[in-house]
């Protein structure tokens, strides 16, 4: 998974990006105005860690969520696009080109010596403002698009082009309503006809309030808190908050410590977990898990997957080659601590190439190549 971490200036997009892969970047006002961050973030799960105390494998690998943190996107910018003017929109795109999903930092902190580039801070507001912004983006594509799309099919009829040209139809009307693309549902056909355009209104996002250190409290209403219910109902859209300067600053002491001072915070769990979980359910993936005394390692995958896809995930030649799975639930793992007795007490499942993966699946494949 690839997440691309956005937002207007100095709301705390580094600040997160620090949060969520333990980096150092540069969180001055003056820091990283113009350099996108690149970073790795490894997905917190007790369960892999209760996995290798059973299996005592030589090594535990986490799933991982690559990060892109970009520089602000200020108001105008997407306008500009929209007016044949935008120079640093089109970077913009370049860097969000393989984005799986949008990470818009908002503000809710205040702080007199980071200006706000809008005035007082009111999140509402500027989550309307960026939004406005990749919809002017996406509009600049979509009318280049249709006159490009036009000229061609003056030249001669082609279904193909027509079947796109009504879509994009569709998605300018859509956008002059000031609707983001997230909102209309597409076939799998109408998806794979558009996927080579960067849309970032199409684009699933978690809107991450940024807080004040003294406003843990509102962490879990924030929504409420914000008055965001309007977006909360919203299709392809999650909210979440954290207290992002002091949680980066908690996230890199060792575990014991974080934990006393996330208590005294009131806070349940970390900003990285709470972050993970709403961008699995954001995007609709799930957990499994393989052990063995190589290796006990944390898979990611679409909910829905069959077994098969599951394998292929690992090695296309698991997949290729597949025969048969033997599947553990999490919790029955715990008890039995090994294949062979989930076996022995009927926990353990012999399952095909259609079986649809669980959460928390533990799984061995069977296969030949």
């Amino acid at each position: 998974m690839r997440v691309g971490i956005v937002g207007l200036p100095q709301v705390g997009k580094t600040t997160i990006f620090n949060l969520l892969t333990l980096g150092k970047a540069d969180t001055s006002p003056r820091g990283g105005k113009s350099e996108a961050h690149v970073g790795v973030a490894h997905v917190p799960d007790s369960r892999l860690d209760q996995l290798a105390e059973i299996f005592q494998p030589e090594k535990i690998t986490y799933a991982t969520v690559d990060y892109v943190d970009l520089p602000g996107l200020a108001r105008g910018e997407g306008k500009a696009a929209l007016e044949g003017q935008g120079k640093e929109m089109a970077g913009y795109l370049t860097s969000l080109k393989n984005i799986d999903a949008l990470l818009h930092v908002v503000r809710g902190f205040e702080d007199s010596s980071i200006p706000h580039s809008e005035g007082p801070v009111e999140p509402a507001r500027d989550i309307a403002l960026f939004e406005l912004e990749m919809i002017f983006s996406d509009l600049a594509i979509v009318e280049k698009r249709l006159e490009r799309l036009a000229k061609d099919l003056k030249k001669m009829k082609s279904t193909d082009l027509e079947v796109e040209h009504e879509i994009l139809k569709r998605f300018k009307h859509a956008l002059e309503e000031e609707q983001p693309l997230r909102q209309i549902e597409l076939t799998e056909d109408e998806k794979k006809r558009v996927r080579g355009f960067t849309f970032l209104s199409a684009k699933p996002i978690l809107m991450i309030l940024n807080l004040g250190d003294q406003d843990a409290g509102k962490v879990p209403r924030a929504v409420e808190e914000f008055r965001l219910q309007k977006y909360a109902g919203m299709r392809n859209v999650r909210i979440a908050a954290v207290c992002g300067k002091i949680e980066a600053e908690i996230a890199s002491l060792p575990e014991e410590d974080a934990r006393l001072f996330m208590e005294d915070l009131g806070l349940s769990g970390s900003g990285l977990a709470r972050i993970i979980q709403e961008s699995y359910k954001l995007l609709g993936l799930i957990s499994f898990f393989t052990a063995g005394e190589p290796e006990v390692r944390a898979w990611t995958i679409p909910s829905g997957s069959t077994a098969q896809k599951a394998a292929g995930v690992i090695h296309t030649d698991i997949e290729r080659g597949f025969i048969k799975a033997e599947v553990v639930p999490f919790p029955r793992m715990l008890e039995c601590r090994s294949f062979q007795e989930a076996k022995s007490k009927g926990a353990l499942r012999l399952e095909g190439k259609d079986y649809t993966v669980q959460e928390g699946d533990v799984i061995l494949f069977r296969f030949n190549i």
